[in-house]
């Protein structure tokens, strides 16, 4: 089949891509249209190499669908809407995309229609995509496509979702933003404007999970409650009052290898602050216990990439591609044992010729950070 037509949806919005490739099975055949419903997709990586390819990328754009995003769904839909040429955004229950182009980096230029138009103007606009020559026919009858009947309940959803994310800032303040995955604690949510308590709901959002619950009340702006129990990621906050959401927020939950990550990444000095963390006497003595307990675990290193090709081209770290195999990053800190135990291993030869992203190679970054007896010792080799 051709792939003319890619609907990207998620549950709420479910009707709405039925009815769409109903309208659009008249003018390419219906096994060229595909529904791909975000929220239960599996992120295959064939995936990132088919769904580029249809002619016609539609985003369905509801609030169902903004609070579902998390990062693997931002990073599908960057690689799957583009050119903008060749994208339309359905807005169905938000006033604007203006919010989707906060969260994700996407080139502007695409094409809106909004579920108040007419079936016509779905046609004209799509047609003009997969059939740039073509005039959309004015006789098409249309009378046997059934339209979705959650229309105008969609389109009523919700007004807070088409504001931006920095209105939503400025009207409510979670606190803390980011939360410990093994230890919770309390959740407070600081509020801009006064709520009824007695309609007041908050609703968290991640991943496949959606909980609402009622807070306790500090005072008429500030609520406070236990924080829930989620998976390291975004969470997405809503709040409801009479069962309408009146502004969002997002907040980061985290595991403590991720935060010891975090803080590692801001230390200048990442030797030194390992040394006075596990009360090394010095950088010597980390070397040598690094030496030792690589030699204990391995009789022999095998260089190789620390990412599979595959996994580079999907991950972009910057840490990973400054240090391609261990030598590099013995070569960064002037870890000599270590380096030395490594040069003796298999395929050093060849790891001393692989270059980072900086174009440098162990040599030339010993040089660089003035570790010059372990250039001396590399460049032997």
């Amino acid at each position: 089949n051709t792939k003319d037509i890619l609907v990207i949806y998620e549950k709420e919005a479910e009707e709405w891509a039925l009815y769409l490739k109903s309208l659009f099975g008249h003018i390419v055949n219906e096994g060229g249209i595909l529904l791909y419903n975000l929220e239960t997709s599996c992120f295959k990586h064939l995936e990132l190499f088919s769904l580029p390819c249809y002619k016609c990328k539609l985003l369905i754009l509801s609030c169902g669908l903004l609070n579902c995003l998390n990062r693997k769904r931002n990073y599908l839909l960057e690689q799957v809407l583009k050119p903008p040429d060749n994208v339309v955004i359905l807005l169905c229950g938000v006033e604007n995309s203006e919010i989707l182009y906060e969260i994700l980096t996407l080139d502007g230029g695409s094409k809106e229609i909004s579920t108040d138009q007419e079936p016509e103007e779905y046609l004209s606009v799509v047609t003009g995509i997969i059939q740039p020559d073509h005039q959309t026919s004015s006789d098409v009858n249309l009378s046997d496509v059934r339209g979705p009947s959650e229309k105008t309940d969609l389109s009523f959803k919700t007004e807070v979702l088409s504001e931006t994310l920095e209105t939503n800032k400025q009207s409510i303040l979670v606190l803390p933003g980011r939360i410990s995955c093994e230890n919770p604690g309390e959740l407070f949510i600081l509020l801009k404007d006064e709520i009824d308590d007695e309609t007041l709901e908050i609703e968290f959002i991640a991943d496949n999970q959606r909980i609402r619950t009622q807070p306790a009340s500090w005072n008429k702006k500030v609520k406070y409650m236990k924080a829930l129990d989620f998976p390291a990621g975004p969470v997405y906050v809503n709040v409801y009052c009479g069962g309408v959401i009146k502004t969002t927020a997002q907040i980061e939950y985290y595991t403590a290898l991720e935060e010891i990550e975090r803080i590692f990444k801001k230390v200048a000095d990442p030797i030194a602050f390992t040394c006075q963390a596990f009360k090394f006497s010095s950088a010597e003595k980390l070397d040598s216990v690094l030496t030792l307990l690589l030699k204990s675990k391995i009789s022999t290193y095998e260089f190789r990439p620390l990412q599979s090709e595959e996994q580079h081209r999907q991950q972009a770290n910057s840490h990973l591609e400054e240090f391609p195999t261990l030598l590099h990053c013995a070569a960064r800190f002037g870890l000599k044992n270590l380096a030395t135990f490594l040069l003796d291993c298999p395929d050093a030869t060849r790891a001393c010729k692989i270059t980072n992203k900086y174009g440098d190679d162990p040599a030339s970054i010993a040089e660089k950070h003035g570790h010059r007896e372990l250039r001396k010792l590399i460049k032997e080799l």
